[in-house]
């Protein structure tokens, strides 16, 4: 994915790109990678040298995967609840995959992994 054309995409059309504009190139570029690779394993049905992912796709993932928070990173690691002082946090239900890419490219048929 070409990180200019990212760029481009998060300053003229995305209103709430915070996570973007504040970190680094190599970050970016490593978000877009992994968005990518992401969501080749997720829709099968895109495959890179016959039916490539629409790139707003890919860079909706990106910044989706960049907004994530440690509760986020923990619950992909298997934790299910946080207490703390008597505050807890369930962590079942957060979705993988971004709203916006769902709607970009549809829901898959059968079990939905988000």
């Amino acid at each position: 994915m070409d990180l200019n054309r990212a760029n481009t995409y998060f300053t003229n059309n995305v209103l709430h790109n915070e996570e973007w504009v504040t970190t680094d190139n190599s970050t970016r570029q490593r978000a877009l990678l992994h968005a990518e690779t992401q969501l080749y394993r997720v829709f099968r049905n895109y495959q890179p040298d016959i039916r490539p992912l629409p790139e707003e796709a890919v860079f909706e993932q990106a910044l989706w995967l960049l907004r994530m928070d440690e509760t986020v990173r923990k619950s992909e690691q298997g934790v299910k609840a946080v207490s703390v002082n008597g505050l807890s946090i369930a962590m079942e239900g957060i979705r993988r995959i971004s709203p916006e890419v769902i709607a970009i490219l549809g829901r898959r048929v059968g079990r939905y992994a988000d």
